[in-house]
């Protein structure tokens, strides 16, 4: 459910919208499969899936539909819409190849954190998360930098709308705890976490701010075993506050 919805939505709309994220979960659907699914009769649904077709959203193939490239078009002027975005593939690669982890740009929107941006170093060899996930604020550290610089409105809307939902043991999942968490974070001017999306997956984060507002955040993330707990602790929070604040300076020179 999204942060705020209006107080009339258009069924239809809401419809047709459910059936591209379906196909979109599930890699591509069939009739049969979504007939299956929605509480549509076949013919409604072909109708909605003929539209999409024609409309040039989706593509069928053998009797399957997929989402088409126009999606592309979108999701580029979506991530481009965002002005920070445009200044961080210097930064990421920087810090990517310093640290030899991942670095991410995240962001929110409707109280979710998006991955917007990446850059891969040289030690890594899977890695968790890809570039326009959604997902909760208060697991990741950088959905924990960002998180912590909202209005005390804010967060609370975020959880009394998503709740505090546990992805492992050592996610936050008490209001206390969480409030406790991001003083800490505003006092320290960084976030971490290690354990609390995925087993194994840990992250250090610092936002990007301009003007007293919360920007994003510059996240570097790996495995256990590729960050120790010497350099997690002691030496990787200053990496990533620094690229958090180059980036914030970068923004300055570039937005005013």
């Amino acid at each position: 459910m999204a942060l705020s919805e209006p107080g009339r939505m258009v069924k239809s709309a809401r419809t047709a919208f459910e059936i591209i994220e379906y196909i979109h979960d599930h890699g591509g659907a069939d009739l049969d499969e979504m007939t299956d699914e929605f509480d549509l009769a076949k013919s409604t649904l072909h109708g909605y899936l003929s539209t999409l077709e024609s409309l040039e959203y989706l593509v069928s193939d053998g009797g399957s539909y997929h989402l088409s490239l126009k999606f592309l078009s979108h999701g580029i002027a979506a991530r481009n819409s965002v002005p920070v975005s445009g200044q961080a593939d210097t930064i990421l690669s920087a810090l990517a190849n310093k640290t030899g982890l991942v670095a991410w740009l995240v962001v929110e929107e409707h109280g979710r954190a998006v991955y917007l941006d990446q850059a891969v170093g040289d030690e890594v060899g899977q890695t968790y998360g890809r570039i326009s996930k959604r997902t909760d604020l208060h697991g990741p550290a950088a959905g924990k930098a960002i998180l912590a610089h909202l209005s005390d409105g804010k967060i609370d809307a975020i959880v009394d709308n998503y709740g505090l939902r546990g992805r492992t043991d050592y996610t936050i999942s008490s209001e206390d705890e969480l409030h406790e968490e991001l003083s800490t974070i505003r006092r320290q001017g960084y976030a971490t976490s290690k354990h609390e999306v995925a087993l194994g997956v840990q992250s250090v984060a610092a936002p990007v701010h301009h003007e007293g507002s919360v920007l994003g955040a510059i996240s570097v993330s790996g495995t256990s075993n590729q960050i120790d707990d010497r350099y997690f602790e002691e030496e990787l929070p200053a990496v990533v506050t620094t690229a958090a604040a180059d980036l914030s300076d970068r923004y300055v020179e570039q937005h005013g």
